[in-house]
């Protein structure tokens, strides 16, 4: 995959991660079976990036078991789409190391920012904390200046940019 399909596979990832979590939690409904659906395109577009870039894998498959360890896959297509994710990281034979490298930021600054949620902060810093999850560009940022793999920087920077830009529209049609 080139540069350009992975950016778009990564907006995918994006749109239909926070469209199932839209079916699930916030009341969308466009069909029977919507939310299963969209699970399972997160799951395929999220694997899709694993399987073509071992340094994606790892990171894509830390940001799903972060969200295990964090609690947030409370639903069925959520599961669904981590187990795609994270089975795929592991056919691909991700380096390990940068598996737990990318875990680590991800669970302690996703517990961060689950806890200023849960205290229903108010004010500019949760608007920021609310609009955009830096953590995830900034931690493969961090990365991409130690050893140049800007694909990774480029793919995590789309998916967060097409995620939110779904839950804005979402909020400003009525759901929270």
């Amino acid at each position: 995959m080139n540069a350009f399909e992975m950016v778009v596979m990564a907006m995918l990832y994006g749109v239909t991660m926070k469209v199932a979590d839209l079916m699930d939690e916030h009341g969308l409904c466009w069909f029977r079976g919507d939310a299963l659906l969209f699970g399972l395109l997160w799951g395929i577009f999220g694997s899709l990036l694993a399987i073509n870039d071992t340094v994606i894998a790892s990171a894509i498959a830390a940001q799903n078991v972060a969200y295990i360890a964090r609690g947030r896959l409370d639903y069925r297509n959520h599961q669904i789409a981590a187990t795609i994710i994270i089975a795929t990281a592991f056919v691909v034979d991700m380096p390990a190391i940068l598996f737990v490298a990318f875990l680590v930021p991800f669970i302690i600054f996703g517990s961060l920012r689950d806890y200023d949620y849960m205290l229903e902060a108010r004010g500019f810093p949760a608007e920021v904390s609310w609009l955009l999850s830096l953590y995830y560009p900034v931690s493969t940022l961090i990365y991409c200046l130690m050893f140049g793999h800007w694909m990774l920087f480029w793919v995590f920077t789309a998916y967060i940019v097409s995620y939110d830009v779904v839950k804005v529209a979402a909020r400003n049609r009525g759901y929270p």
